[in-house]
């Protein structure tokens, strides 16, 4: 009795084992376990509803993603990576010290980092492609419809700038990383910019950047570019024709997000989801 007994101990604790960490979800062939909902719920603070849904979401964008067949080459990871590099002001060895410190792997990092440009790039070819431009009156319309949003917006009235531009990648990292030095094959010129007459993406992303601090580079397809922020003025509470420039980058995201949803939705009503245990 004494030797059957530690054996059933170990039956009865290596099924409970199976059972917490079973096969809950399969979503097109691919599986989601007891174990992956419950750490969702716990990481993410969620319901278990809200952390199959989306884990279900996830599979899906994974298995058409991989369907389009993206592929991120190494040389583009390593220009993304100089780009966040250089919007946090660190270096690349600087970086792969700060995420040693966090616990990840230069390899694991790239590898997430791979992934999420695919997203990125599916996301442009298959669901951003298809907004199109807003029109001055749906962009007054929106505007009406949801003026709360934008009742407190001050406008950035002009920006004083030192454009970076350069046909090397590398040699613009150089001069953001040194900008006091002159770099041959890297141009600088200073400017005044109005918000009212910039491009909404870029006027975002000066909006975002601290004075004293420059932008992310930009990779324009001719060259690369980025801004130091010298200063930015801005003026009391604005009209439709002055926020025009936010009026356009909350309208593109509303729609990007419905685009989204529709896309998902789609994806759902086409894939084979079976319940399996929850």
């Amino acid at each position: 009795m004494k030797k059957i007994l530690p054996l059933l101990l170990f039956i009865l604790t290596s099924s409970q084992a199976q059972v917490i960490d079973a096969i809950a979800i399969d979503v097109d062939g691919e599986p989601i376990t007891t174990l992956e909902i419950q750490a969702v719920q716990e990481k993410l603070s969620m319901s278990k509803k809200a952390a199959i849904e989306a884990l279900i979401k996830d599979r899906l964008e994974k298995g058409a993603i991989e369907k389009a067949n993206i592929e991120i080459l190494p040389e583009q990871i390593d220009a993304k990576i100089g780009q966040i590099a250089s919007s946090r002001g660190m270096n690349q060895a600087q970086m792969q010290s700060t995420l040693s410190q966090k616990g990840l792997t230069w390899e694991s990092y790239r590898e997430q980092l791979a992934i999420e440009m695919k997203k990125e790039q599916f996301f442009k070819q298959n669901i951003a492609s298809a907004i199109g431009q807003p029109t001055d009156s749906e962009l007054k319309v929106y505007y009406d419809t949801n003026s709360d949003r934008f009742s407190s917006i001050t406008s950035a009235s002009q920006m004083s700038l030192i454009v970076y531009a350069s046909n090397s990648s590398k040699k613009l990292q150089e001069a953001l990383q040194n900008p006091l030095k002159r770099l041959k094959g890297v141009q600088q010129k200073n400017i005044l910019a109005s918000s009212n007459e910039m491009n909404p993406k870029l006027f975002n992303l000066i909006k975002n950047t601290p004075e004293g601090s420059f932008t992310e580079p930009i990779n324009t397809g001719r060259g690369f570019v980025a801004y130091y922020v010298k200063s930015k003025s801005s003026q009391g509470k604005s009209d439709f024709a002055s926020v025009k420039n936010e009026v356009i980058m909350h309208w593109m995201q509303d729609e990007r997000n419905k685009a989204g949803r529709d896309f998902y939705n789609k994806l759902k009503s086409n894939a084979n989801i079976r319940i399996i245990r929850l």
